[in-house]
């Protein structure tokens, strides 16, 4: 997620992105691919005493098991003018401002897509934000997709079940497909084609169209057809109780996290 927020916000034409990363290859790597500016130190503590003066948004990007022994090291660092995003899953903004000395944070859930700008974020601040710097977050994570404000950071744990995590869910469903439609016959190719281009079809039409999903699957589902024996048979084996079992406990894991 990183490496989307730093090439998307380059192509959205801002050059002045800094980035601190511990491994070596990975600096190169992603100073070859971004041309992002980069610190010569070795010590990923070194390079951020070096970058964070010169930087005005401070985008936290790391795991959240992670946060604690960060937080220890930028402690007191950052001054108030600032602003501070973080990404991390089930982080809360009370123990990022707590932890990091700063009266005022963001905190953010984006998803995978946002590497190719078609992402969708959830976000929230402590505080209230200048109009100003409302402007600038908003800016930001649109060069990541959509983004949608909210004054209840509970609703952030949720998108993290829904949208967070969203693509994996999909990813499996897709892979469960595409392996079917292998075992039917087709070859490999033809049905990630088929997967791959009805799903991304069937995204744009519930965006274009004033209709609920469950109007647009009704109009696709003919009595006694192919698509009524096939939803019947899945949900006599239960597909909607496990795809909701398995959001649950992702927003329980969520919570969980914020409690560490």
């Amino acid at each position: 997620m990183g490496e989307a927020f730093a090439s998307s916000i380059i192509k959205s034409g801002n050059k002045d992105v800094y980035v601190a990363e511990p491994n070596k290859d990975r600096k190169e790597y992603l100073n070859t691919k971004l041309n992002v500016k980069i610190s010569g130190a070795e010590d990923v503590y070194n390079q951020i005493d070096e970058l964070l003066p010169k930087s005005e948004i401070i985008i936290l990007c790391i795991k959240p098991q992670l946060f604690n022994e960060v937080s220890s090291k930028l402690k007191g660092t950052i001054d108030s003018k600032k602003i501070v995003i973080s990404i991390l899953a089930g982080t809360r903004l009370d123990k990022i401002c707590d932890q990091l000395k700063i009266d005022n944070a963001i905190r953010v859930m984006p998803n995978t897509p946002s590497q190719i700008g078609k992402g969708i974020s959830v976000w929230k601040s402590k505080k209230g934000l200048s109009v100003k710097v409302e402007e600038e977050v908003i800016s930001i994570l649109e060069c990541l997709g959509v983004s949608i404000k909210t004054d209840n950071e509970s609703d952030i744990d949720k998108a993290t079940a829904i949208s967070g995590s969203g693509p994996g869910y999909i990813f499996l469903i897709m892979e469960i497909i595409e392996n079917i439609g292998i075992e039917l016959g087709l070859s490999k190719e033809v049905s990630k084609k088929l997967v791959t281009e009805t799903f991304l079809g069937s995204s744009i039409l519930a965006i274009e169209k004033s209709k609920g999903f469950k109007e647009l699957r009704e109009d696709v589902t003919s009595p006694n057809g192919t698509t009524d024996a096939g939803i019947k048979e899945m949900m006599k084996n239960k597909l909607d109780h496990s795809i909701q079992s398995g959001i649950i406990k992702a927003y329980e894991r969520s919570k969980e996290i914020s409690n560490d």
